[in-house]
């Protein structure tokens, strides 16, 4: 366990929410999961990309971009979800 000011101690390690390897974890702002490091990169990024997309809609601006690197982001999670789902780690 992390130890450091009152309230903040946090296991360093624990499975990831989202491929459920068990590695060093870290839970984002506004979440109560936890995600390993590439998780949680890749989580943050679609969170920004998706409210990217939405400005970007509402502005007539051109998504495409942005969309298809959502797409491979969310292709890269789902991959390393599997993989760790197989043990392939």
């Amino acid at each position: 366990m992390l130890s450091g000011p009152k309230g903040t101690e946090q296991e360093l390690i624990s499975q990831c929410s989202i491929c459920g390897r068990i590695e060093a974890s870290f839970q984002l702002p506004g979440t109560t999961e936890k995600f390993c490091w590439g998780c949680s990169a890749d989580f943050a990024t679609i969170i920004v990309l998706t409210d990217t997309i939405d400005s970007a809609t509402l502005a007539g601006v051109s998504t495409d971009d942005l969309r298809s690197e959502l797409c491979d982001i969310s292709r890269r999670m789902l991959e390393r979800s599997q993989s760790a789902e197989l043990g392939n780690d």
